[in-house]
């Protein structure tokens, strides 16, 4: 019997493990990658809004350049006037605002519209093609398809499968702690969650900084690209600082756990169940 409760306590432990691990992580990317404001406060962290605005300027003054006609630098300085690092905020703030309520199936498809960039630009006398991109408002994602409101119902199961799972596997294994009269289980599963957590943030810090110096980008073909790469990067050591306080605070809580279960064993000279039943009180020693 003491086998089968053994081997059922570190199965429990196990499992436990890996739950309470994907519970944390859901919990993160909630509050985090799946959250507009958080992704608005990482692009005004990385001044993204006024580097988009000297992309943007960029890019159209590329594609209204003709060899025969070119475009006036004095509309150029126009045109910076009209895409200000506000608007390009006020725009996409909105659009990530929708595009969250879109993906928990509160909205419609969201878009992004600059074609009251568009006409003040032409306005000022910058021609924009035809065929441009931003003469339009710019879809995000298909109006016909379900997979990001799937995707958002499948992960708030998740979210809270894992939570419920957590609660119940928790109950079991005190359970099984009760009746071997060994309670070292629950603590040792919370210090190896924590130090998993450390090994995870550790992953996302290096990962960042290995992408960023391993792999190369033609910024000169496209100017959204070193953006894109710092916005990443700033979020990756984000995430890897979350989790790293997440895994130190959890280890520390299983180690002085951990700590104090000893303690109360060494300190037994009944088993710990019959002492709570009893209501059993060691003798002082003088």
């Amino acid at each position: 019997m003491s086998f089968l409760l053994s081997a059922l306590s570190k199965f429990l432990a196990g499992m436990l493990v890996a739950v309470l691990t994907g519970a944390i992580f859901t919990m993160v990317l909630n509050q985090t990658l799946l959250n507009s404001k958080y992704l608005e406060h990482q692009l005004a962290s990385e001044d993204a809004y006024s580097r988009l605005s000297v992309a943007l300027t960029d890019q159209i003054t590329k594609q209204a350049d003709n060899p025969e006609a070119p475009v006036d630098p004095a509309q150029v300085e126009k045109l910076k006037t009209i895409l200000t690092p506000t608007l390009l905020q006020t725009k996409i703030n909105a659009t990530l605002d929708a595009f969250q309520a879109y993906y928990r199936g509160n909205g419609p498809q969201p878009t992004l519209d600059l074609t009251d960039v568009v006409a003040q630009a032409q306005a000022a006398g910058i021609p924009i093609p035809a065929d441009s991109d931003i003469n339009k408002p710019i879809p995000l994602g298909s109006s016909k398809n379900q997979n990001a409101k799937n995707f958002s119902k499948g992960f708030d199961q998740v979210r809270t499968g894992t939570l419920m799972t957590s609660l119940l596997l928790v109950v079991a294994l005190l359970a099984v702690s009760w009746r071997r009269h060994k309670w070292a289980a629950l603590p040792d599963v919370l210090i190896t969650v924590g130090v998993l957590l450390g090994l995870f943030a550790v992953a996302f810090s290096v990962a960042s900084g290995m992408a960023g110096h391993y792999v190369k980008f033609d910024t000169a073909s496209n100017a959204f690209v070193p953006i894109g790469r710092d916005l990443a990067a700033g979020i990756a050591h984000d995430l890897a600082k979350r989790l790293a306080i997440l895994g130190a605070v959890i280890s520390i809580t299983g180690i002085a756990t951990r700590i104090l279960v000893a303690r109360l064993h060494s300190n037994e000279k009944v088993p710990l169940k019959t002492a709570l039943k009893t209501g059993y009180q060691q003798p002082i020693k003088n």
